[in-house]
């Protein structure tokens, strides 16, 4: 529950249920169901540091394929599954996949629930036990199951914090009376806004990604996206070709550990105007909970994005003309911007 509401300390969350549990290892993972005979379905996964290498060479495809996907059917009512549920000992003894690729690392008992099953994807924890600690029961399995309400409502709690977190900053880049489009850790489009079913305007949603109508723009589109969801703080802004006008695409990441496991926005992609915007007072400390600003860095952007020169700007703060360059170097590199003229682009429609 606490990993849930703050989002963050899954690990140890994970070993001391593991533990109580009597696993060796446990794994939170998200697997896409349409692609269970790819060696490559495992779409996202937390683990504990005792099964880290092994579900690293999971995910890598290093192991014959996984039976169990093809076997474990899960039922209407969340519940565990133990290994002797699906398969007998005969049946375990000739598995390539338990004998090959568990057995020789040490594990190879099973106790695993679904948190949620949609009809493409699914959220399970897989608890894992050691070949010698022998196989899980059905009477310890009825002991797991006593935990199952608090594990879901556990997982839908930290779907709607992060969920709950995304729409705060969406809402206030929405102020600006600019489209917002939300993406999953895989820069799927979650949302759609009316303006991109346009077609005459410059981007839209095709199959949940998005695409630019200007073909030309489409690779620095698709490589900035890929940069804000593989880099840590990262954000970027992409130049893009509206009707009669130049149009730019800021992608800003959300913050928040877990994202990739329960599909929640993991970045947000905000189309503006690339014509200059008419000066109005911006409030600071809602510029800085956007960008992840400081205050002084806040206190300068948005007198810059008022109009006023960098003389100007050091004046009204009692700072040096070069502290004020030091502060607005480090908003540029928060907000992805590369001169000023993008950063009043950026900002300049927000309201206070």
């Amino acid at each position: 529950m606490a990993a849930a509401i703050l989002g963050d300390g899954w690990e140890p969350a994970l070993a001391q249920f593991s533990y109580a549990a009597g696993a060796r290892g446990a794994v939170l993972m998200r697997g896409a169901v349409r692609m269970r005979n790819c060696a490559h379905h495992v779409l996202a996964t937390i683990t504990t540091d005792d099964m880290a290498e092994l579900v690293q060479a999971y995910v890598a495809g290093r192991r014959p394929p996984n039976s169990r996907y093809g076997r474990v059917q899960y039922g209407a009512v969340a519940r565990f599954r133990v290994d002797h549920d699906d398969y007998t000992d005969a049946e375990l003894a000739r598995d390539p996949y338990y004998q090959e690729f568990l057995r020789p690392a040490g594990y190879f008992w099973h106790a695993n629930l679904p948190l949620t099953l949609g009809r493409d994807e699914f959220v399970e924890l897989s608890l894992k036990r050691l070949h010698t600690a022998g196989p899980y029961q059905r009477e310890d399995a009825a002991m797991l199951d006593a935990a199952v309400p608090d594990l879901l409502v556990a997982a839908r709690l930290a779907k709607y914090t992060l969920d709950a977190e995304a729409r705060g900053m969406a809402r206030l880049l929405e102020a600006r009376g600019a489209p917002v489009f939300e993406l999953d850790s895989f820069g799927r489009a979650l949302s759609c806004p009316a303006a991109a079913q346009d077609a005459a305007g410059p981007l839209r949603v095709i199959g949940r990604r998005l695409v630019a109508n200007d073909r030309a723009a489409q690779p620095a589109l698709d490589r900035a996206l890929a940069r804000v969801l593989a880099v840590p703080g990262a954000t970027a802004l992409v130049p893009l070709t509206g009707p009669g006008r130049r149009c730019f695409l800021q992608i800003l990441p959300v913050p928040g550990r877990a994202r990739d496991i329960f599909l929640s926005a993991a970045a947000l992609a905000v189309l503006i105007d690339g014509e200059p915007p008419p000066r109005i007072r911006l409030d600071a400390a809602a510029v800085a909970q956007a960008f992840a600003l400081t205050e002084r860095e806040a206190a300068v952007t948005c007198l810059i994005a008022e109009g006023a020169t960098l003389a100007g700007v050091a004046r009204r703060l009692g700072m040096q003309i070069g502290t004020v360059r030091v502060h607005l170097r480090s908003t540029f590199a928060k907000t992805g911007t590369n001169r000023q003229a993008e950063l009043v682009a950026l900002l300049g429609r927000l309201r206070p």
